[in-house]
């Protein structure tokens, strides 16, 4: 290959002794390992060093794609974690809100409370869509805790007789809790988004990736 020639202009390849230019440009021709790289070489070079849109780092403000939703809804159900879930009419009347009843006699109800706490930096810490893709069905399993638990309380209520009542009544906590879990869980298995469609994307596209912007990415 060192013993080649090449037009700097056409590119068009000649052996050393087809003379000293180029027939069709006119050019001197160099040996052909001192030529740069062409301008087509140079833009698949370049785009061999760009990441595909689905790996390169998001703005650590990017909240869309679940993003900001998931973290906002789990932070709403811990903070319903103290908010009133049940409430006593005997022997005293008495409010109780989740984070009493764990701390007495359903200590099952701390699962939840603490999914909600780990599920915010969960996902806050995934910078990339396939790292968002990736924790899906930890952040469902997650996020569905909560739901489980409030059902199973309104499902299996503490059961009364006529030697023992407390008068039991769910208050707006337990309801709301169930909601927050169902809406998180929603927005959990969509988490990430979808790979077909990077318009709302901050991510730098490669030369086929802008002509054809909405095909799938796999």
């Amino acid at each position: 290959m060192g013993e080649l020639l090449s037009c700097p202009f056409c590119r068009e390849l000649f052996a050393a002794d087809e003379g000293p230019k180029c027939p069709d440009c006119g050019l001197p021709l160099v040996a052909l390992h001192q030529l740069p790289l062409s301008l087509e070489g140079q833009a698949e070079a370049a785009l061999e060093q760009v990441d595909p849109p689905e790996d390169q780092t998001l703005p650590v403000f990017y909240l869309r794609r679940g993003r900001g939703v998931l973290p906002a809804l789990s932070a709403v159900g811990l903070g319903l974690f103290f908010a009133p879930w049940v409430s006593l009419m005997r022997p005293d009347e008495i409010t109780l809100s989740g984070f009493d009843l764990a701390t007495a006699n359903a200590p099952f109800l701390w699962g939840g409370a603490v999914a909600w706490f780990l599920l915010i930096p969960l996902v806050i810490s995934r910078r990339t869509l396939n790292q968002l893709i990736g924790v899906r069905i930890i952040a469902t399993l997650f996020s569905l805790m909560t739901a489980g638990e409030a059902v199973l309380m309104l499902v299996f209520p503490p059961a009364e007789h006529s030697y023992f009542a407390t008068g039991l009544a769910y208050e707006y906590g337990i309801y709301l809790s169930l909601l927050v879990s169902l809406l998180a869980a929603g927005c959990a298995v969509r988490l990430g988004g979808s790979l077909s469609d990077l318009r709302d994307v901050p991510v730098q596209l490669s030369a086929e990736q802008t002509r054809r912007p909405f095909e799938a990415i796999n």
